[in-house]
């Protein structure tokens, strides 16, 4: 390159960045006696990368990102979820001659073409592309690869986990059996995951505010209790270290109150499962007039998940709250 009469040398890498440029590194002038150092040493990184890269299969990736450090810190029901799609990707992606693909040579059409034979179970496909995804950013973030077959792939519109029918949530809330009344209480009035409202301790209740760690995120959140939530709360006894608990003061799984959850729905003729009441809490607090930002602010979610997980929102209950808003304003 040439600027203001100088002549600056700089080296291809091959290596990329997030969005695709290439990184370059600045050489000695031209005539240097330390320009030819310089440039066999860049040269063999650059051909040793090649290697590395052109020896790298899918499976080999795959092991590597499971023994990283970043793997290792996700929370432990992300890394169940990670473990059983990259399985699915480690079997996909092979051939039944050369076994294991190359990781370098996966292009947008293989990811294209697995999400699409799995577009029967739209979950499941967006399981396989957020994990799959996951696997290839830490592979660019360690320069082990520079590609991106998973970019500009959507998602699937999954509606595997539609909200709870009003009906269901209201006998829910109101049931008999304190074991269905908590849980979905916790559910609903915080927005949050099975796992996380399973976690929930008495010790994370103080002064009206709920402390909630997000297992999967890991965000911290400060929850003020929902008035419905205070009063529930206030008819159990805190005799156990989580406020969900069996007879002996044992933490319950979240599988055990899902079963719990489902059998009940599923007297009543509906078929459910309890991430659905998270759909609900963000409806609710949107169709009352809480902006994306406050329902984020208390699910801990992105404001674009937000915004598709209110996709089944009541329009009619939106447009009497924005009238009441309209009357109230100024003429």
């Amino acid at each position: 390159m040439k600027a203001k009469g100088h002549r600056y040398v700089y080296f291809d890498t091959g290596a990329k960045k997030a969005d695709g440029r290439p990184i370059y590194k600045r050489l000695p002038p031209i005539g240097d006696a330390g320009f030819g150092d310089a440039y066999a040493a860049l040269l063999a990184g650059r051909t040793r990368r090649a290697n590395v890269a052109a020896q790298l299969t899918v499976e080999r990736l795959i092991d590597l990102y499971e023994r990283s450090a970043e793997y290792r810190g996700l929370a432990a029901s992300t890394r169940q979820t990670y473990s059983i799609y990259l399985a699915r990707v480690s079997a996909e992606l092979r051939s039944p001659v050369n076994g294991s693909a190359p990781a370098h040579m996966v292009e947008r059409r293989d990811i294209l073409t697995l999400r699409d034979k799995m577009a029967l179970t739209p979950g499941a496909a967006n399981g396989m592309l957020r994990t799959t995804r996951a696997l290839y950013k830490w592979a660019r973030d360690r320069q082990h690869l520079d590609i991106d077959p998973c970019k500009g792939i959507p998602l699937f519109d999954s509606e595997d986990y539609p909200p709870w029918p009003e009906a269901l949530l209201e006998a829910a809330l109101a049931a008999d059996d304190a074991s269905v009344r908590l849980p979905v209480a916790l559910l609903y009035y915080t927005a949050q995951r099975i796992g996380d409202v399973c976690a929930i301790r008495w010790s994370d209740v103080r002064e009206g505010v709920l402390s909630i760690k997000q297992q999967k995120t890991r965000k911290e959140l400060e929850i003020p209790l929902h008035r419905e939530l205070a009063a529930e709360l206030a008819r159990h006894p805190r005799r156990a270290l989580t406020i969900i608990a069996d007879d002996r003061s044992r933490a319950l799984r979240p599988d055990t109150v899902r079963e719990r959850l489902q059998r009940f729905a599923g007297k009543l003729g509906y078929e459910v499962v309890p991430h659905g009441l998270r759909k609900n809490a963000v409806n609710a607090m949107l169709e009352l007039g809480c902006s994306a930002a406050e329902t984020a602010a208390v699910t801990g979610q992105s404001l674009q998940m937000v915004e598709h997980y209110a996709k089944r929102r009541s329009t009619r209950k939106l447009a009497q709250s924005a009238i009441l808003k309209f009357e109230g304003g100024k003429a």
